[in-house]
C-alpha cells in the first residue's frame, strides 16, 4: 500500500524465509534492495521508504528458507501517491476610518452568509488562511477592534473557490 513517500508489501510462504524486497522504475531493473530481515518469517510485511511521490515503483521480494535456496516473486507495482497542492487564501482589506482600532478579526464559513467562525486576530491589515481544503469554498468577513475589545460589524463578504 502506498504513501507519498512508501510503499508496502506483503507475502506468506509455506516454510519460514528471511527476504528483502528489490525495487526500481522499471520491471526487471531493480536497482536498489532492502536489507535482509534478521529473522525467519512465514508472513511479513515490508515498507520501502524514501520514495518519491508521484512515481510508480516495481517491487519483488526475494526469500530463502533455512536451506538457502532463494526464490524471487513476480513483479508488483506500486505508485506513491502525489503531495497535495497546499492551496491559501491572502486576504487584504483596508484600515477602518474609526478612532482608536488596534487590530482585525477574520472570520471564515463555508456558507455564504452563514456563521463565521473566528479564524485569527490580527494586527495588520493581511491575513494568509493556510491550508485550505481543495474543492472548498470559503466565505471571509472582518472585523476592526479597540483596546477593550469592542467589535465593528462584519464588512462586506469575500468568497474565496479553492481549485
Amino acid at each position: 500500500s502506498p504513501t507519498t513517500n512508501s510503499c508496502s508489501i506483503g507475502w506468506t510462504t509455506a516454510v519460514p524465509t528471511i527476504a528483502h524486497i528489490e525495487y526500481g522504475l522499471a520491471a526487471g531493473s531493480y536497482t536498489k534492495s532492502s536489507a535482509n530481515s534478521t529473522q525467519y518469517w512465514r508472513s511479513k510485511t515490508a515498507t520501502i521508504s524514501g520514495l518519491t511521490a508521484g512515481t510508480t515503483y516495481h517491487l519483488r521480494i526475494v526469500a530463502a528458507d533455512s536451506s538457502n535456496d532463494w526464490i524471487k516473486s513476480l513483479d508488483y507495482i506500486c505508485t506513491t501517491t502525489k503531495t497535495a497542492a497546499q492551496h491559501s487564501v491572502k486576504l487584504n482589506w483596508q484600515a477602518s476610518s474609526s478612532t482608536g482600532v488596534t487590530g482585525y478579526r477574520v472570520y471564515r464559513s463555508t456558507i455564504s452568509g452563514g456563521y463565521y467562525a473566528l479564524l485569527a486576530s490580527a494586527a495588520g491589515l493581511t491575513y494568509t488562511d493556510t491550508p485550505v481544503q481543495s474543492g472548498t469554498t470559503y466565505y471571509y468577513v472582518v472585523s476592526a477592534i479597540n483596546s477593550t475589545g469592542q467589535q465593528s460589524t462584519y464588512s462586506n463578504q469575500t468568497k474565496a473557490v479553492i481549485p
